[in-house]
């Protein structure tokens, strides 16, 4: 399963509350730790370890004294999925070839590895084109801003099928489903054959 992990997701939690009103200044949006605890239930010591890090990588700042707090160190329309993924977890890999400390024998003749890559970079993408301020606001419908390709599908068997052959059960190639796949696909690409 491909997700992120616990701790950059209650950073992602935690920095959305601290973002609070996008219309204020985000030096003006302060919280302290206790305070960021109740308002997401994640717990003290947890909060207490996100902020740090954060503080550290210089997404948020703190100030001391009656009116101190922590705050976001740039407005959040400046910070990225991506820049907080990285502050907690490390690069974004989404398989240990792209891990710094990755050795891998086969790396060189490794079929994949290129596929992983591309995948990869979208991802990382995707994340970096993703702010602080996004995530304040609702979603509303279906407001998807990225396609993702389908190139395959599984038939009712389970098995793997290229998705511009045609369906068992339609017959043709032509269904507005199988099109709409077609239209999806990046061009010049050419499924892999496993």
């Amino acid at each position: 399963m491909l997700k992120i992990s616990r701790l950059s997701d209650y950073a992602i939690v935690l920095l959305t509350a601290l973002a609070g009103d996008p219309r204020e200044k985000p030096s003006e949006q302060r919280a302290n730790a206790r305070a960021l605890a109740e308002r997401t239930g994640i717990n003290m010591p947890t909060v207490g370890k996100l902020l740090k890090l954060l503080n550290g990588e210089g997404i948020v700042q703190s100030r001391q004294g009656r009116s101190g707090g922590y705050f976001l160190a740039r407005p959040a329309e400046k910070i990225t999925l991506a820049e907080i993924i990285e502050a907690i977890d490390g690069p974004i890999a989404m398989t240990d070839c792209f891990r710094p400390d990755h050795d891998c024998s086969m790396q060189s003749d490794c079929v994949v590895r290129p596929h992983w890559e591309a995948i990869n970079r979208g991802v990382h993408a995707l994340l970096d084109a993703t702010t602080l301020a996004d995530m304040t606001r609702p979603v509303k419908g279906s407001t998807a801003t990225t396609q993702v390709p389908v190139w395959y599908e599984r038939s009712r068997g389970g098995e793997m099928m290229d998705a511009d052959a045609p369906s068992p059960t339609s017959g043709s190639s032509t269904d507005s489903q199988h099109e709409h796949r077609r239209a999806a696909r990046p061009t010049g690409h050419q499924p892999s054959t496993r």
